[in-house]
């Protein structure tokens, strides 16, 4: 009899780096991993307070058009983030998706070591939608061919908010150092 297939599904509260620069919101980012299938991943943003909105984001980074591209430098706007690494191996992929689309994936060799744009990773399905309640982005990737592996990655969730007045502050599942630092493995889920 053959073993059924691995999926996991985890939802996570976002905490911002320095609470006294952040915008009042709640972020929640939420992934599922199966295998042999594209990982999604689920950002959400909604007002702390009844009465506020989060119409103090700058969620478009000044863009529209009707096409992703892949560009670099996403993360000096308002960007949704994940970290991969396989355990016991000091390389990991950064992925960069913005509101409107734009992405890259990156190629680490080692902490904060290569930073290649991965030749192999193909363009995610992004979906963005905004209401007056929040807002949410929805990422699926094809892990293949860059992730060759069957066991579940260790994995970072993280975000960068931009707000209108161009200040950014930075999200994640946890900040381990003394500054923001989303390459930092101790900020990633250990399975």
């Amino acid at each position: 009899m053959g073993r059924h297939p691995v999926m996991v599904r985890q939802v996570c509260p976002l905490i911002p780096f320095d609470l006294d620069q952040c915008p009042a919101v709640l972020a929640m980012a939420e992934f599922v991993w199966k295998e042999n299938a594209p990982l999604e991943l689920n950002f959400s943003l909604s007002p702390k307070l009844p009465e506020s909105s989060i119409n103090c984001l700058s969620l478009n980074s000044g863009k529209t058009k009707t096409s992703a591209q892949r560009l670099d430098n996403l993360w000096s706007h308002t960007c949704f983030e994940a970290f991969l690494a396989r355990p016991g191996e000091p390389g990991y992929w950064e992925m960069n998706v913005s509101p409107n689309g734009d992405w890259n994936l990156y190629q680490f060799s080692d902490y904060r070591t290569g930073g290649k744009a991965d030749p192999l990773a193909e363009a995610p399905e992004v979906s963005f939608s905004i209401d007056r309640v929040g807002c949410r982005c929805t990422i699926r990737i094809s892990l293949k061919p860059w992730w060759e592996h069957t066991e579940m990655p260790e994995i970072a969730l993280t975000m960068v908010l931009e707000d209108q007045n161009g200040c950014l502050s930075y999200w994640a599942l946890n900040h381990p150092g003394d500054k923001p630092d989303f390459h930092d493995r101790r900020g990633f889920l250990h399975w």
